[in-house]
């Protein structure tokens, strides 16, 4: 089996906390490649079909996939300083609890980027695409 050395992160780019979260994994040092691709892009249904529009998948380089609290730990684990606690959410004390704790995020994901002032990126967009700039006035003064 050849090992994992990147990962595709296929993520809700119309989530706010969801872009935020991308944005922090970014900003992590990475164990392996990694890469992001908005859930229900063009280039997300090009490469990767099978995969079901909205959730959290994860994509690695050998093609296997994982699907929501799965995919978070697979997150995890590419990250230099969480590693180890990817590997200690999939003991089975651990994974249940996991897994509830992703699924309470998860379908209150949109509630908590509303209550918390997380914007996606396209609602940024949007708003700042309904801003009329001031047109300048060129001429003395």
């Amino acid at each position: 089996m050849a090992p994992v050395t990147s990962v595709t992160i296929v993520y809700d780019a119309d989530c706010g906390l969801c872009t935020r979260t991308k944005d922090w994994i970014g900003r992590q040092d990475p164990f392996v490649g990694i890469g992001f691709v908005a859930s229900g892009s063009a280039e997300a249904r090009s490469r990767f079909p099978q995969l079901p529009s909205g959730e959290l998948a994860v994509v690695a380089n050998t093609g296997d996939v994982w699907l929501g609290n799965r995919a978070w730990i697979v997150c995890l684990w590419a990250l230099r300083g969480y590693r180890d606690l990817a590997f200690r959410l999939t003991s089975p004390l651990l994974s249940m609890m996991a897994r509830e704790a992703f699924m309470v995020l998860s379908k209150s994901r949109s509630a908590l980027s509303s209550m918390l002032g997380l914007k996606s990126d396209r609602e940024l967009e949007q708003e700042l695409r309904r801003v009329i700039a001031p047109k300048c006035q060129s001429g003395p003064n």
